[in-house]
């Protein structure tokens, strides 16, 4: 029997935001030209969907929780140069069109810079993660989830290329609306499949719980992308001792493949550029543990969301309980020796033990 979402006033409001945005990015997608970029100051893509979708995701957190402030990822570096002013044009256009009368006056307000949150409570949003995975018509997500007291308590992410009833290892086109994930922490994940005129999340919402692993095989999430980080997680899944393959997709739709059961574990080894940014994991992360698998970073530690990047935490995982354990372990040597083999070596010269 099937259990429906709480009526919780948070868990309701990210919905309704993430909808709102999910209506944005629609219009978007009706513009030949919507998944062109514009490369931001730090190298990074963006478009004019990223910014629709956090403008209307945050009109919504600002008439309905107004209290707490939102920490998001496009800024007003995003539209710099006439480039920016062109596609955050399209992006007020589009988040006028879909949201109406509800739209404020002036969406781009949405787009001011945070850095650091404030208060116990807030929200983070990540409009489209993924971002190089949205503009190649692959898979992305939209993203958004509470902080109280340096945790996530509620995530949900719109996931418009897993389609409902169909394989999840499949890219989906994005013109069938997708898969709707929702969690509050305690309290389960739902998914549902959203459509015109839903702006709620709906009673007939599917609770989400992920299987026991039955195959011999364990799947892991990997990335298209590739590069040293990959190859540094696919060297401590090789050092498990498991057997494993691995699928590679974009964006937090790997938390939702994980929540699934469709995929084992998702890990994220730390980079040498900083720490992992708060957007990128909240939300996904949420779903995850709610579904039943074990969240934490690298070392067992419980993720704090102290700020906008995880500083306490080293690197992150997501995965099946019953291989958390070999999973943590295994990490914890792994980057333990990669630390010490980047110790800078004494220079000072050897004492001899003669007295002079």
């Amino acid at each position: 029997m099937n259990q429906s979402p709480p009526s919780d006033i948070r868990l309701a409001v990210a919905v309704e935001a993430i909808l709102a945005g999910l209506g944005a990015l629609r219009v978007i997608l009706r513009n030949p030209r919507a998944r062109e970029p514009v490369i931001k100051p730090d190298g990074s893509p963006v478009t004019a969907g990223d910014l629709a979708v956090q403008m209307a995701v945050c009109s919504v957190l600002a008439k309905r929780t107004p209290q707490w402030m939102v920490v998001g990822e496009e800024g007003e570096a995003s539209v710099l140069g006439d480039a920016g002013a062109e596609i955050l044009a399209r992006a007020v256009a589009a988040v006028r069109e879909s949201m109406g009368s509800d739209a404020p006056s002036d969406p781009s307000i949405f787009l001011a810079n945070h850095p650091k949150p404030e208060g116990s409570t807030w929200w983070t949003v990540d409009p489209i993660d993924g971002t190089k995975g949205f503009r190649s018509a692959r898979h992305y997500a939209l993203c958004l989830a509470l902080i109280e007291n340096e945790r996530a308590t509620v995530g949900v992410l719109s996931c418009p290329t897993l389609v409902m009833g169909k394989n999840l290892l499949d890219i989906g086109s994005d013109e069938q609306y997708g898969t709707v994930y929702a969690a509050l922490k305690g309290h389960g994940a739902w998914k549902f499949q959203p459509a015109d005129g839903i702006t709620q999340l709906p009673n007939s919402a599917v609770r989400l719980h992920r299987p026991k692993h039955a195959a011999p095989t364990w799947r892991v999430c990997d990335s298209i992308e590739g590069g040293s980080r990959a190859e540094r997680m696919r060297s401590i899944m090789s050092a498990t001792g498991l057997t494993w393959n691995s699928v590679s997709l974009d964006s937090q739709c790997k938390y939702a493949l994980v929540a699934e059961g469709v995929a084992d574990c998702f890990m994220r080894v730390p980079a040498s550029y900083g720490a992992e940014k708060v957007w990128d994991h909240a939300p996904g992360a949420v779903v995850a543990e709610e579904a039943g698998a074990r969240v934490s970073d690298l070392a067992g530690k419980p993720l704090v969301f102290a700020g906008d990047s995880l500083d306490q935490n080293v690197g992150t995982l997501a995965c099946d309980g019953e291989i958390y354990p070999v999973i943590c372990a295994t990490a914890s040597t792994h980057l333990a020796r990669a630390t010490k083999s980047l110790e800078p070596k004494s220079t000072e010269p050897k004492s001899t033990g003669l007295q002079g």
